[in-house]
């Protein structure tokens, strides 16, 4: 029997940012606790296997958002960061 067809995963892109320290921002006492990384600088560079090229500067301020698990045991990562590409023209030099 031949194995199915499924997708497999392969690495888009590597991300290297600058960060400033943690800020607790959720309530540890309801058993949620939530701490906000602000990402202040940084890049994005495809793996040379993907198929779409990607070479990209964090763009102004992200936030990784870090949150506990109350069972101390797990911690989710939720990443929002807005990336500009270095590969595109200024706007004012398409004029």
């Amino acid at each position: 029997m031949s194995e199915p067809n499924f997708p497999k995963l392969q690495p888009a892109m590597t991300m290297m940012v600058e960060i400033r320290a943690a800020q607790a921002v959720g309530s540890a006492s309801r058993g949620t606790p939530l701490n906000a990384v602000p990402m202040t600088g940084g890049t994005a560079v495809s793996h040379p296997s993907f198929a779409t090229p990607i070479d990209a500067v964090v763009d102004g301020q992200g936030n990784d958002y870090i949150r506990n698990d109350p069972s101390g045991k797990h911690m989710r990562l939720d990443a929002h960061a807005v990336l500009k590409s270095v590969l595109l023209p200024s706007p004012s030099s398409v004029m």
